[in-house]
């Protein structure tokens, strides 16, 4: 199976709840699909449902629900989540961990590449006015930490 990631991100995000039960009927399916004669693991995504949350209220973790979709209904997949009340994207397993330094604190990001765009979106926190949480995306071929700096070094002079 291709492994897949589906980023949930925004200020409000789906109860959890209602997240893993999205994922358990996804997972019904499978199950039932995967004792036909015809089954063939080849034809499946499996997917990892990640979110970022960016509101200002403490979210409770919780681990990340991965759910096999047949590739004939990822359209539909993608459909559904992207009804929720957050902004989503579907993405590869590729990602990347962009390191700034500046002023002798250290800015760790999380960089995730969309599957059907020539985007990737960086997420990172500042330890600025109680962690704002940030979010910025750029074109696959940008430098993450080349853009991560700009933002900090411009955030850092409008403090000033």
């Amino acid at each position: 199976m291709e492994e897949l990631t589906l980023l949930l991100f925004g200020e409000n995000l789906p109860p959890h709840r209602h997240l893993h039960k999205l994922s358990n009927k996804f997972i019904n399916i499978f199950l039932g699909e995967r004792e036909k004669e015809t089954f063939r693991e080849s034809d499946y995504y499996l997917i990892f449902v990640e979110e970022r949350y960016l509101g200002d209220k403490q979210r409770e973790y919780i681990y990340n629900p991965a759910i096999p979709v047949h590739k004939d209904f990822l359209h539909q997949v993608e459909s559904i989540y992207g009804n929720l009340n957050a902004e989503m994207i579907l993405c590869t397993m590729q990602h990347e961990h962009p390191t700034v330094y500046i002023n002798q604190n250290e800015y760790e990001g999380y960089c995730y590449y969309a599957k059907n765009t020539n985007d990737k979106i960086l997420f990172f926190e500042t330890d600025i006015d109680q962690l704002n949480k940030v979010f910025i995306r750029m074109p696959k071929a940008a430098n993450a930490e080349q853009e991560m700096q700009n933002w900090l070094t411009k955030y850092l002079v409008k403090r000033v």
